[in-house]
């Protein structure tokens, strides 16, 4: 600020009927060291109000105390008829109400004259003048903020635009040229003059003018990508406008209309007061050059959009695919209605905004997803079109949705001019898939029925073989009990002959009954026991067999399901491995039983078929173990295998469908792609793994205990 002011002639009115008084203050303001000051004193408001509508001042000292002031009344005036200039009160003496209410009034200061040295001074109005600006300056940014949101039409948006900045920025013309890309000219698009002054010649011209890159203030704003000022265009040949000059128009400057690294146009003001470069000011314009920028080409693509014909939108309209346009610089210049129906928006709330920040911005896991990662960005930067399979886009609530997708670039005398998504919901198709796995999977736990079989069979055969050995002991035994009613009923009827005792005695010893008496209790306890494991096997399958008949999740026993589990999958297990299970207290978890199932018994033939690979061929037996435990709002299971472990070279794929490391015909590769899928996206849970080679794997099931919410869609269903 220094700087600028050791070369800038600072404009002073002091308003003050004490000609003494006014005298010393303006003597103090004389004898500042680093700064020039023009002082001219006025004895009135009245004549205050005339000075301030005939010429331009950069700070007012006001003292109310003057015989026509009306107090606060006379300051409020003063601040509508130059609200650009700040205005500091002073006065004899100091009154503390008086002080109170003309700071809150608007006043920038209030200042006792006795009391200021010239120093002091001089430091109070500088930074009255730069507190001012920078008040106006943020004003300026909220209006130009106003106005873009307010306006309609490009048209509508210049005009007012030019004339909320005229009014901040104190100047008296002001012009918008535009970028002409046929010709590849700064053209004029509009302007404006303060309604107290006519420029003719100026205006007229205007309407003429037409800029190459470096040519005039426009042209250099526009090859500098940055602002230009030009202090006095008299004395700067490159920027002479004699027109302007001519109607007092003596200095001048331009910045330009950008959207990311293209330049969209440039605003010219021009001035009749010799000014000194500010740089806080050309700051403020450059921001507001780039907000200018992205509504001039949200504007621009809404314009372009109107000029498609009816009939080739029919044809969007029409295409069951969803298909929309970018521009160069990514912006959505149109969209048909089924690309809208996919995204729930409405073209004109999206167009002209940059569509990867709209609907690819992260990915699947919630992180940020670079544009200079993104294929379509990748199809604007180099022409050549690309096709991605299984991708995610964003709707504009938030949701997510599965896409096959396409895009091509838009070309135009072989240079590129954006480019053009096709792309196709594919939500339900993979969903298909998924379940369509997980009944291939489910029918490839009929590779375990044999087993199950056999887990039924054998005590079903000792069952039998008892059954047997009962029906035979029964006939036994009932010839036992006839040879005892001849004799109850000889009994009767008086002495029983010896020879009915010899007989029974006889029968006694044929039918073997100390063997019989001791065999029959111990065939029906083997009977019981059978028929015992026969029933938790099935029970078992039952329970493993759960079909989620609801869409929603309802509370469980994951202890209980996992020990259905293993006796489903024992006879796959029992051969390899030893299973030691170490269940910790778990709360029931909202969940698919069902899924989570499938999921456990994945798990578990995974371990038995890591530790045959290992054992085969040996009398050793592996271990599986099976743990759960609870951690505040999630439960965990994890299954360990005494395998040989997962090479770092396939540890990334594991999860990929169908990548199988197992033989031809013992794997689909499609069992943790499957698990993956149940845990991570239909229960919002983790599956990981930890290897060690050699030594085994250990896959842990992270799940949250009240579940997660359904998504809409699912809901609606």
């Amino acid at each position: 600020m220094s700087e600028i002011m050791k070369t800038h002639l600072v404009k002073v009115l002091l308003i003050d009927a004490n000609a003494r008084e006014a005298a010393e203050l303006q003597q103090k303001i004389a004898d500042s060291k680093n700064t020039s000051f023009s002082v001219q004193t006025v004895g009135g408001c009245s004549e205050a109000f005339d000075r301030l509508r005939s010429q331009k001042f950069e700070i007012v000292l006001a003292d109310l105390g003057v015989p026509d002031s009306r107090g606060i009344a006379s300051l409020e005036e003063l601040q509508s008829k130059a609200p650009e200039t700040p205005i500091v009160v002073v006065s004899s003496v100091f009154q503390d109400s008086e002080a109170l209410e003309t700071v809150r009034a608007g006043a920038q200061d209030y200042l006792v004259k006795s009391r200021l040295n010239p120093p002091a001074l001089e430091r109070i109005l500088l930074y009255c003048i730069e507190r001012h600006r920078g008040r106006r300056r943020t004003a300026m940014q909220y209006s130009v903020s106003r106005v873009l949101a307010e306006s309609e039409t490009l048209r509508q948006a210049a005009a007012e635009l030019l004339r909320v900045l005229c009014d901040f920025l104190n100047c008296d013309f002001g012009r918008i040229f535009h970028l002409d890309r046929w010709s590849g000219e700064l053209v004029h698009y509009e302007s404006y003059h303060i309604p107290s002054r006519e420029f003719p010649l100026t205006e007229g011209l205007s309407k003429e003018m037409r800029f190459t890159k470096g040519m005039g203030l426009p042209g250099r704003a526009w090859a500098n990508f940055a602002p230009v000022c030009v202090r006095d265009l008299t004395q700067d040949p490159s920027s002479t406008r004699s027109e302007a000059t001519r109607e007092g128009l003596l200095s001048a400057f331009a910045f330009p209309i950008t959207l990311g690294a293209e330049n969209l146009g440039v605003i010219e003001f021009l001035s009749p007061d010799l000014r000194e470069p500010d740089d806080e000011l050309l700051k403020v314009v450059t921001n507001i050059g780039t907000q200018v920028g992205q509504f001039m080409a949200r504007k621009l693509a809404e314009e372009e959009r109107e000029h498609v014909t009816n009939e080739r939108l029919l044809i969007l309209d029409s295409a069951s695919e969803g298909i929309y346009g970018v521009d160069f610089n990514g912006f959505i210049t149109f969209m048909n209605r089924s690309a809208a129906k996919m995204f729930r928006c409405l073209p004109a709330d999206v167009s002209g905004k940059s569509d990867h920040e709209l609907f690819h911005h992260s990915r699947p896991d919630g992180s940020c997803y670079p544009s200079e990662d993104c294929p379509i960005y990748r199809v604007l930067s180099t022409g050549q079109g690309c096709r991605v399979d299984d991708e995610f886009f964003w709707r504009t609530d938030g949701t997510r949705f599965t896409v096959d997708y396409s895009s091509f670039p838009v070309l135009e005398a072989g240079t590129i001019k954006g480019a053009v998504v096709c792309f196709n919901d594919i939500t339900d198709r993979k969903g298909m898939e998924v379940e369509l796995r997980h009944a291939q999977k489910l029918e490839a736990v009929g590779s375990l029925a044999a087993g199950i079989a056999h887990e039924i069979n054998t005590p079903i055969q000792f069952v039998g073989d008892n059954t047997r050995f009962l029906q035979d002991a029964f006939r036994d035994v009932l010839e036992l009990f006839e040879s005892f009613e001849e004799v109850c009923r000889e009994a009767q009827t008086g002495a029983v002959k010896a020879g009915l005792l010899e007989d029974v005695r006889t029968v006694r010893e044929k039918i073997d009954w100390d063997y019989l008496r001791r065999e029959i209790p111990r065939a029906l306890d083997q009977m019981v026991d059978g028929i015992g494991r026969v029933a938790a096997i099935v029970r078992a399958m039952k329970e493993f067999s759960h079909v989620d008949r609801s869409a929603e999740k309802t509370p469980a026993d994951l202890n209980k399901a996992l020990e259905s589990t293993l006796v489903v999958a024992r006879n796959e297990l029992k051969y390899v491995a030893d299973v030691e299970v170490d269940f910790g207290e778990l709360p029931l978890v909202v969940c698919h039983l069902g899924d989570l199932n499938q999921v456990f018994l994945n798990l578990l033939i995974n371990a038995a078929h890591a530790i045959g690979d290992v054992v085969k061929g040996t009398e050793k037996r592996g271990k599986i173990g099976v743990r759960t435990r609870q951690e505040a709002e999630w439960v965990e299971i994890a299954v360990t295998d005494s395998g040989t472990g997962i090479p770092d070279s396939v540890a990334g794929k594991v999860f990929d469908p169908f990548f199988t490391t197992k033989q031809v015909g013992k794997g689909t590769g499609q069992g943790l792609t499957l698990a993956r899928a149940i845990v991570v996206e239909k229960h919002g849970g983790t599956l990981t793994f930890e290897t060690t080679m050699g030594k085994g794997t250990t896959f842990f099931v992270r799940l949250p205990v009240n579940g997660i919410p359904e998504p809409l869609e699912a809901v609606a269903k």
